[in-house]
C-alpha cells in the first residue's frame, strides 16, 4: 500500500513523532525557506480557512496566496520514489542541504565547472528551438553559467502521482491531511497515497532529452538529466536501452548525459552517457524509445480468438 514516505524533509516514523516539526512548513532543501508544493502540485494544497490543518502551522504559513503548501517529498511503494524535484535536487539554494550536497558537487564537476568559479543560476527558462512561434516551446529546469563558459542545461526528473480516488480519500490532498494528522499523533497510520506514474514521467523524458541535449551541444555546453535510481531501473527493465553499456566511470560528457541517484544514500551516484544514435551497434540513447522484448504473433492470434470482432467489414 502506498503510503508518503517523508513530509517537509523529515522521514515519517511513528504517529506523533514529529509533533510540532512542521509549523512553518519549511523545506531543507531550499535553505529552510517556506516549501512551495513542489512545483505543480496545487490542487494538494489546503486552504488556511481549514482548520483541521491550519491549526498545525504558524499564521505566516498560507498569509500571501491562502494555501497551505503540501510538503509531500517522497511516498513508498515497493521503494521510496522522489514526487518532488526539491527532494532530488534544487539549485535555488546557495547551500545545499547534506542529502544533496555530493549529488550537486558531481553534477557541477560534470558541468566543467573549476572549483572556485562563480557559477550563476537560471530557472524555469522558456525557449523556442526554431525562430517561429508556432514551434514547440521548451521549459528548461535550470541553465548554469560561468564568465566565458557555453550554457548548461540541467533537468530534474522525479516521478508524478497518479490520480488517486477522491471519493475513497486516496488523492494526494488527503494524503498530505492525513500524514500531517499521524506526524501530529492526531492518526494511528498515515492512510493511503496515491501510487507513483511511472510510464508518464519516462514518456516526458524520453520526448525531451535528446532535443534539449542536441541544443545544448550546439551551443557549445551540455545538457544534463538528473533522474532518480528508482525511475533509470523502471527505464532498464521497459524499454530497449543497454544502460550497463552506457554506464561511465571517468565520468565525462558524452552527447547525452543522465545522473542516477538515489534518496536514500546521498553518495550512491552513477552516470551514463553515450551518442543519440549509432551506426556500429553500440549502445545509444535512441533505444530508449525500443521494446525490451517481441511477443510472439501468436499470443495476439489467442486473444482474437476468444473475443468477437466489432464489426465485418468488406474492403471496396
Amino acid at each position: 500500500m502506498p503510503v508518503v514516505h517523508e513530509l517537509f524533509g523529515e522521514i515519517l516514523t511513528e504517529s506523533g513523532a514529529h509533533r510540532g516539526n512542521f509549523r512553518h512548513a519549511r523545506c531543507p532543501h531550499m535553505n529552510g525557506r517556506q516549501c512551495d508544493g513542489g512545483g505543480n502540485r496545487g490542487m494538494a494544497r489546503w486552504p488556511t480557512s481549514e482548520r483541521t490543518l491550519a491549526s498545525f502551522f504558524d499564521q505566516s504559513v498560507g498569509s500571501q496566496d491562502g494555501y497551505i503548501p503540501c510538503g509531500i517529498c517522497s511516498i513508498a511503494v515497493n521503494r521510496n520514489w522522489a514526487v518532488c524535484p526539491r527532494r532530488l535536487l534544487t539549485f535555488d539554494a546557495s547551500n545545499p542541504s547534506p542529502q544533496q550536497q555530493p549529488l550537486r558537487d558531481r553534477v557541477l564537476q560534470l558541468a566543467g565547472f573549476q572549483s572556485g568559479d562563480l557559477v550563476k543560476v537560471w530557472s524555469e527558462i522558456t525557449v523556442s528551438f526554431r525562430d517561429n512561434a508556432s514551434y514547440p516551446k521548451y521549459r528548461l529546469d535550470y541553465v548554469l553559467k560561468s564568465e566565458g563558459r557555453p550554457p548548461v542545461i540541467v533537468e530534474v526528473m522525479t516521478s508524478s502521482t497518479s490520480g488517486g480516488d477522491k471519493r475513497a480519500e486516496t488523492d494526494i490532498k488527503s494524503a498530505f491531511r492525513d500524514a500531517l494528522l499521524y506526524a501530529e499523533g492526531n492518526h494511528s497510520d498515515r492512510g493511503r497515497s496515491p501510487s507513483v506514474n511511472r510510464r508518464q514521467v519516462w514518456a516526458r523524458m524520453a520526448s525531451q532529452m535528446i532535443v534539449k541535449s542536441q541544443v545544448a551541444n550546439r551551443w557549445g555546453g551540455c545538457a544534463i538529466w538528473v533522474v532518480q535510481d528508482a525511475m533509470m531501473d523502471y527505464i532498464r527493465e521497459n524499454t530497449g536501452i543497454r544502460l550497463d553499456d552506457l554506464s561511465s566511470t571517468d565520468w565525462r560528457v558524452g552527447e547525452v548525459n543522465v545522473v542516477s541517484a538515489s534518496i536514500d544514500d546521498p553518495n550512491d551516484i552513477k552516470l551514463y552517457t553515450g551518442p543519440v544514435t549509432s551506426d556500429n551497434g553500440e549502445a545509444c540513447w535512441a533505444e530508449i524509445l525500443n521494446t525490451p522484448t517481441y511477443p510472439g504473433v501468436e499470443i495476439l492470434d489467442a486473444k482474437l480468438a476468444i473475443k468477437e470482432p466489432i464489426v465485418d467489414i468488406r474492403a471496396p
